[in-house]
């Protein structure tokens, strides 16, 4: 009996250590990965998907203190609403400007980096052209706007001596988004840059050789060889130009002062629903605003999809 007795306890005491390791083996295999990444989902909730699903719930509603439902009112609001499409308009004419003026400028000066000659030096160059991306928005608004100031303004100052009148940079609005265009250029050619200089790491010298050899001319090889080859990173690129500029807020924030500079040239909707939220106490329509604009931006981020993935097509 006893025998017996003493079997029974070493078999469960097998079981017990068995149940342990399986326990410890389920643990390490299966819990471990996601106790690691739950941090990230747990602020991603609190800090993304929260605000995200109270902001839509939001813009179907109205009121102050007390929200009532209110359907797609607020929505039917935004698409009337002419002050949104005039900031929408404003975000239009400063996304032409990066496209057609910045990017190109980008392009040309890392073409440029990227020669034999100068390639040695590039981070020099990158570093020099990367520092005004890392620098505060606030500090940049208050920076321009000494650089614009009508009457003690460095840009003025410098035009004059060629004899060029004073412009009302800031408080013409012929002039406004030319002042936001070149603040910009200072500020994101830089990052441009690198994005064109880490673009052409992928176009292979050998294919430029043999187009040399063939008697292609540098527009050439840089129209038939190099754009195509950059399509991917161009990509990327011009969405990012799109994004950012239907986003600004910082600088216009601070070059505009209380309102949204000289009829209203310098609105943007970021600023316009910051506005509405902050100074107009109505949040629900600045969520409304929001979703809009969210949407609006997902329709030109895949029209733009199309439109390269029908040059592409087109060209293979």
């Amino acid at each position: 009996m006893e025998e017996e007795m003493q079997v029974l306890r070493i078999s469960s005491s097998n079981l017990e250590v068995r149940g342990i390791f399986l326990f410890n083996s389920v643990f390490r295999f299966k819990m471990a990965p996601f106790l690691f990444i739950c941090p990230f989902f747990i602020a991603y909730a609190i800090f993304g998907l929260y605000p995200s699903l109270y902001g839509l719930w939001l813009s179907f509603h109205q009121g102050m203190d007390t929200y009532n439902f209110a359907g797609l009112q607020n929505y039917i609001l935004v698409l009337k609403d002419q002050l949104f499409w005039k900031s929408m308009w404003n975000g239009t004419k400063l996304t032409i400007g990066s496209l057609f003026f910045i990017l190109p400028f980008a392009l040309g000066i890392a073409l440029l980096i990227n020669r034999p000659h100068i390639a040695k030096r590039k981070g020099y160059f990158a570093t020099f052209f990367f520092s005004p991306n890392i620098t505060s928005a606030v500090a940049v608004g208050i920076m321009f706007g000494f650089i614009f100031n009508h009457e003690s303004g460095v840009l003025n100052m410098f035009l004059g001596l060629f004899g060029i009148e004073k412009i009302s940079w800031l408080d013409d609005p012929l002039w406004t988004m030319p002042s936001l265009i070149l603040l910009c250029t200072w500020r994101y050619l830089g990052i441009n840059i690198l994005y064109f200089m880490a673009g052409l790491q992928n176009v292979p010298a050998d294919l430029i050789e043999a187009a040399k050899i063939d008697g292609a001319n540098p527009f050439q090889r840089l129209w038939h060889i190099t754009i195509p080859m950059l399509r991917p990173i161009m990509t990327f690129i011009v969405f990012q130009a799109i994004l950012g500029s239907y986003s600004m807020f910082g600088e216009v924030f601070i070059l505009a002062g209380k309102g949204f500079g000289p009829e209203q040239s310098l609105i943007f909707p970021t600023s316009y629903m910051y506005d509405t939220a902050f100074r107009g106490n109505d949040f629900p329509y600045s969520a409304a605003l929001g979703y809009v604009f969210t949407i609006l931006m997902l329709i030109i981020g895949l029209i733009q999809l199309k439109f390269f993935n029908v040059r592409n097509q087109g060209e293979g």
